[in-house]
């Protein structure tokens, strides 16, 4: 690795792998993740390239009971009871519902694409579960770029059994 942003570049790559392939195992609603935090009245927010959860969490093992923003997020299972995030696994509650309405009196936006903080908006699931699809390829692409060789040969694998299943 040759500067600084090489070795940033590397680290979200490892961690990504983690991330992707704890999506792949799926929550572990039974064991010790059972305790993992809440996260309640959420959005599904882009800003750039970056999508996480902004919602009310509770029992984060760091930020307590707290409105906060996710790290970036990877999966959201199938039946949305549970997010896997770079960092973490979330319990899924219940999504916040925005009104749309006066946004755009003559389409049906409810939810969609809400301006949120700066530079961001909410995204609807079916959205963000493309662009989730699309993440391992995309980060494979870095890494062979930056010439991660054997990270990328990791997420061109992890690529070709994304999403996950469960």
């Amino acid at each position: 690795m040759n500067n600084i942003h090489d070795h940033l570049y590397y680290e979200l790559l490892m961690r990504s792998v983690t991330a992707f392939r704890a999506a792949l195992a799926g929550p572990d609603t039974d064991g010790a993740e059972h305790d993992t935090p809440t996260i309640d009245d959420y959005l599904i927010v882009l800003r750039g390239e970056k999508m996480n959860l902004h919602g009310w969490a509770t029992g984060h093992p760091k930020l307590g009971d707290a409105y906060i923003q996710t790290s970036l997020l990877i999966h959201v299972t199938q039946d949305e009871k549970w997010a896997r995030t770079l960092s973490r696994w979330y319990r899924l509650e219940s999504p916040r519902h925005l009104d749309t309405s006066q946004l755009s009196p003559d389409a049906d936006l409810a939810g969609y694409c809400i301006p949120v903080g700066l530079g961001g908006f909410s995204a609807p699931l079916h959205l963000a579960r493309r662009l989730m699809e699309l993440r391992p390829s995309d980060l494979c692409r870095i890494a062979s770029e930056k010439g991660f060789d054997e990270v990328s040969k990791t997420l061109n694998d992890i690529a070709k059994i994304w999403p996950p299943k469960v």
